[in-house]
């Protein structure tokens, strides 16, 4: 393949990120893998946000590009516009407060040119571990999967994807053809990461997992979605009081899954049921 068969579209959705969000484009620049472009769509910011862009553009014109339209009105969105307005071979969603490891695209390149060498014209999405960390990146947890007690191998069909939001975006790799199994989004749909592995199980595409952290998950009071709940250190009264959210969110993600045929809520727990079933057993 020539470079431009090879090139990744990295998508940043910004806002109000000015604390973080050079440190995240300087690892972008520092990867071992280059071929790769930039965009980037600001939602609406308020501080400096917009101006540490412009100026990373000055220096890097023929890296980074900043897409100018309407405000999206948060995360999900504005990365799932991004989506719908950039087109390349791979594609890569980035955390505007996150750090990359030097080696993290090259890696994802790497297992991405293996599956497509033996799936030709499959959707393949390609994603890896994080390191846990504070916002001054010292390491909370060597493992985002354990620390949030995740189990991506059992997560292998539409039909499992009740179980847990397994993949998270800034750690993806993705090729056009899961692109193109994306069905519009609409209000339904509040995980761009979930949307875009739901939709491409739903069209028999491959899911696979680098059992490597690549990228510091920067956690602070500003996150859009942080590390989850680390189940081993809540009380009882913790776990009575968060009954509401869970109930909301498995609801959400219930009619995120309804949007592409998924089934009934009885099918949702059963599902639910065999993944824990899975974990405990030691097998899919």
């Amino acid at each position: 393949m020539n470079d431009k068969d090879k090139e990744i579209a990295i998508l940043m959705a910004t806002y109000n990120g000015e604390k973080f969000l050079a440190e995240q484009i300087d690892s972008l620049l520092q990867q071992t893998y280059q071929v790769w472009h930039l965009y980037i769509h600001d939602d609406g910011s308020k501080d400096n946000t917009v101006s540490i862009i412009k100026d990373y553009i000055t220096s890097y014109p023929d890296k980074i590009t900043l897409l100018e339209y309407e405000t999206q009105g948060g995360a999900c969105m504005n990365f799932l516009s991004l989506l719908e307005r950039v087109e390349a071979p791979y594609y890569m969603f980035c955390d505007q407060d996150d750090v990359w490891l030097p080696d993290k695209i090259e890696l994802s390149m790497q297992a991405m040119e293996t599956f497509r060498q033996r799936h030709i014209q499959c959707p393949i999405i390609i994603f890896t571990d994080m390191f846990v960390v504070d916002e001054n990146l010292s390491i909370i947890h060597n493992s985002y999967w354990k620390y949030s007690k995740i189990y991506p191998q059992y997560i292998r069909s539409f039909n499992d994807c009740a179980a847990t939001a397994a993949v998270s975006g800034c750690t993806m790799l993705f090729n056009h053809q899961a692109k193109e199994c994306c069905a519009p989004a609409g209000p339904k749909v509040f995980m761009h990461d979930c949307w875009v592995c739901i939709c491409t199980l739903k069209k028999n595409g491959i899911l696979h997992y680098i059992e490597k952290p690549l990228n510091y998950y920067r956690q602070h009071g500003g996150n859009c979605m942080g590390a989850g709940e680390n189940t081993s250190k809540m009380g009882l009264y913790y776990r009575i009081t968060h009954i509401r959210s869970r109930y909301i969110r498995n609801k959400a993600q219930l009619s995120m899954l309804n949007l592409l045929g998924y089934g009934s809520v009885f099918k949702y727990i059963l599902y639910k049921i065999k993944y824990q079933q899975r974990i405990k057993s030691g097998r899919y």
